[in-house]
């Protein structure tokens, strides 16, 4: 792959860098990552009049990201010990560690009782609220998901159908689409709230109609979430996240 280009970028009062990535992907995409750096990921052979234009059009989108980003508190790593918080469908709960087996995790009214063998150590704590997520996520996202599809009920869907769900840690995007319509969405994305979640769907299942991130892939999702901006927002608010 080639090494990242970092282009010299200015919008009304930010002045900022953007890295530009190449990569064996088929569409462009921008994100404005929690450490304030802003990334577009392009395919290998794309314009660089194309990437220019693609970031033009959203640098009022980039500084009000940059903005909100830079107002937030740091972002503290997990320790995974007993009283911590952390979040499920954007609602902080506090940990509670018991030796036993089998292992299990059991939601209570604003707490998670984690049950396995070793709970002083954090890797095991860790590995059982990773599952936890995973089987909840499963849940949670089928059932917005299926709420999601109704918002698109009146517009006619060329010639694709909605495809499996799958559910998966990714460290790098809240969910995917691929051209067969299968949507694949973090697990992660269960611990914010449910306005985010639908969020992410809804923007999953514009790329059934549009599969690159086009005017008309922005204006559908306009149609069909105007207060979309707004939802995204909240994706970036302060979590917990597991230590790299």
């Amino acid at each position: 792959m080639p090494p990242p280009y970092v282009r010299k970028c200015q919008h009304h009062h930010r002045v900022f860098d953007v890295v530009i990535k190449r990569s064996r992907r088929k569409t462009l995409a921008i994100h404005v990552l929690r450490s304030l750096q802003v990334e577009i990921r392009a395919p290998l052979q794309c314009a660089w009049r194309d990437i220019d234009a693609f970031l033009n059009i959203r640098l009022d989108w980039v500084v009000n990201a940059l903005d909100t980003l830079a107002r937030l508190p740091p972002v503290r790593l997990a320790q995974y010990t007993e009283g911590e918080m952390h979040d499920y469908l954007g609602v902080g709960q506090e940990l509670l560690l018991v030796r036993g087996n089998p292992q299990q995790v059991i939601l209570g009214p604003g707490q998670l009782l984690v049950r396995c063998p070793a709970p002083a150590d954090p890797r095991q704590v860790e590995r059982c609220l990773a599952r936890f997520w995973r089987q909840r996520a499963l849940q949670v996202f089928e059932m917005r998901l299926l709420e999601g599809y109704r918002r698109f009920a009146e517009i006619p869907l060329p010639g694709k159908t909605l495809g499996k769900l799958t559910v998966r840690k990714m460290t790098a995007r809240w969910g995917s689409c691929s051209r067969s319509g299968d949507i694949c969405l973090n697990s992660v994305l269960v611990q914010k709230p449910l306005a985010a979640i639908d969020m992410v769907i809804a923007h999953e299942l514009c790329h059934l109609y549009h599969f690159s991130h086009s005017a008309g892939f922005y204006q559908l999702l306009g149609t069909v979430m105007p207060d979309w901006q707004d939802h995204e927002a909240l994706l970036n608010m302060p979590t917990w996240r597991p230590q790299d």
